[in-house]
């Protein structure tokens, strides 16, 4: 049985032919797949593998819903294979091996030490020191915003904010050539700036 065109995954009435494609497997089963449909439009379209009912978030599972993925569609040359992983739970040894076998893919990678909640917390404000968890993230965001709900998230909260969330990101690490953060931080922008770059072109 031959691959699925790509042009299947675009909507018919609101997307060009043309249109980018970057595929984002994600460990998040929610928030990621909220936050990068904001990115959407008729120049790029953003398609979300996020963790299914099932709960297989490891990343070594995101990896194979990547892989499943690529199997399946005809991708262009153009469309890239993101995989967005949390360092939080998972051993340095897994996740480095995932990393290696994803970039031996010409997969691209963003990950957050230790979690995505980093990466929205940096819409905001810089890092504060006593932070270092991902619950102590999220409870960052719920004294920032008043409220923080991973599966219902106000996204015109983030939108104005991501250029700064960018430069902190940046800032963090900035000449970080490692597959994630040694430290405190977030490679997400990386994918972020490409989305924006790819919506302006």
């Amino acid at each position: 049985m031959g691959r699925i065109n790509r042009t299947k995954l675009l909507d018919r009435q609101h997307d060009r032919r043309d249109a980018k494609l970057f595929i984002v497997a994600t460990e998040g089963k929610e928030t990621e797949k909220q936050y990068f449909g904001m990115f959407h439009s008729t120049r790029i379209k953003v398609e979300v593998l996020a963790t299914g009912d099932d709960g297989k978030s490891a990343p070594q599972y995101v990896l194979e819903r990547l892989n499943t993925f690529k199997e399946q569609y005809d991708l262009n040359k153009d469309d890239m294979l993101w995989l967005v992983l949390d360092v939080d739970r998972w051993g340095e040894k897994n996740l480095s091996m995932v990393c290696s076998q994803a970039r031996q893919k010409d997969y691209y990678l963003a990950v957050s030490n230790p979690c995505f909640e980093i990466w929205l917390c940096l819409h905001f404000e810089d890092l504060n020191s006593e932070d270092k968890t991902c619950q102590d993230f999220k409870s960052r965001l719920r004294t920032l915003l008043g409220s923080y709900n991973s599966s219902n998230l106000d996204l015109s909260l983030y939108k104005p904010n991501i250029a700064d969330a960018t430069n902190r990101a940046k800032l963090l690490h900035p000449k970080s050539q490692h597959n994630w953060p040694p430290t405190l931080g977030t490679h997400v922008y990386r994918l972020v700036e490409i989305l924006l770059q790819s919506l302006s072109n």
